[in-house]
Order: structure tokens, then sequence, then C-alpha cells
């Protein structure tokens, strides 16, 4: 986040997790901080949960009912290249297990 409106003295929803700084100081430097939180808090958040929504439905559009195809089209827009065999068969297998959404947000693709 560079630029953002944010009100002093209040603890923000989103980015509480990542250590955002107290907006009444000024830092030179800020401290370098890695939780488990963090991660889990962007694997479960609401936003990641609608961008991987809003990504399977791109994909069912483009690339149509089949599985393959979806994770194929999700691999060219996502990373540039396509799965390989391995990958294909595992995000196949989840997709029909977990839906396509939730292959997405597992694989840390958004649209």
């Amino acid at each position: 986040m560079v630029y953002a409106f944010k009100v002093r003295m209040e603890q923000d929803g989103i980015f509480g997790a990542f250590d955002c700084p107290d907006g009444s100081l000024v830092i030179p430097k800020r401290s370098v901080s890695t939780t488990p939180l963090q991660a889990l808090n962007l694997f479960n958040s609401q936003f990641v949960l609608q961008q991987s929504e809003t990504f399977a439905e791109r994909l069912r559009t483009e690339a149509g009912a089949d599985n393959a195809a979806q994770v194929k089209k999700a691999w060219q827009l996502a990373f540039n290249r396509l799965p390989d065999r391995a990958e294909t068969k595992q995000a196949v297998a989840f997709a029909k297990a977990e839906g396509l959404p939730a292959t997405e947000a597992k694989a840390g693709i958004a649209a």
C-alpha cells in the first residue's frame, strides 16, 4: 500500500496482521516482521475469496466446463506458461474435489 487514507489511532482491519504502523508516529525505517497470521489472513480474506470467484468465472467463460482446459487457462493467465503434467493432474483433481474457486485461492492465483 503506497497511498491510502489512514485514520490516525485506528487499527486497520485488513492490514492489522501485517504490522501496520501507528498512523500517529513518524518512523524513518520500519522493522520487518513476518508471521503465520499474515498468510492465514490473506488465504482466508474476503478479498482473496472474491478475487478467486471472479477468476473462476472468467475461466468458465473462456475455457468452458472442462477442468483440464480451465487449469491450462489459469496457468496461462497467472504464470504466462502452461502447467506441467503433475501440476495439471493435481489442480484438476483438486478442482473436482473442492471446486474451481478453491483451486485458484490455493495456488495463489488471483484475477
